[in-house]
């Protein structure tokens, strides 16, 4: 009896029909994390960039430059906390590249101070460490910038 359910067993997993093929190759496994669960928007404090920790998935599925462009909440406001992205800065797009992120705002890059500069890529590289940001607009582009 044990014989014929051996017999059985061998035959089913025999007969699958699945071939053995060489291995496929790929690119490399994703590693680290994606995104940050714990994001922060940078605001501006006396004339430096500061990160505020927002609640957990409070970015997700939004325009990260439209929100910094909107400015800090009153509570924010009420710590000295300012914005200097534009408004017309809204609203953005964001690829994925080979170097990291690809950013079109729809203001001319060339016109933001240092820090709305800052602004927008230490809010963008705190969610997804992925390298550096470049960053265009208005016909001109700031490349390979990182959070300083």
């Amino acid at each position: 009896m044990r014989r014929w359910l051996f017999v059985l067993v061998l035959l089913c997993l025999s007969g699958c029909g699945i071939r053995p093929t060489d291995p496929i190759t790929g690119l490399e496994a994703p590693s680290g994390p994606v995104e940050n669960t714990s994001p922060a928007l940078y605001w501006v404090s006396e004339g430096k960039v500061v990160a505020v920790t927002r609640p957990q998935g409070s970015l997700s599925g939004f325009d990260v430059v439209a929100l910094l462009a909107q400015g800090p909440t009153n509570a924010e406001q009420t710590r000295g906390l300012t914005t200097e992205v534009p408004f017309d800065a809204a609203p953005s797009t964001v690829d994925r590249v080979a170097n990291g992120l690809d950013v079109s705002i729809s203001t001319d890059v060339s016109l933001l101070s240092k820090a709305a500069v800052q602004q927008i890529v230490c809010t963008l590289l705190g969610i997804q460490n992925v390298g550096t940001v470049n960053l265009r607009g208005g016909g001109h582009s700031l490349e390979f910038l990182k959070c300083a």
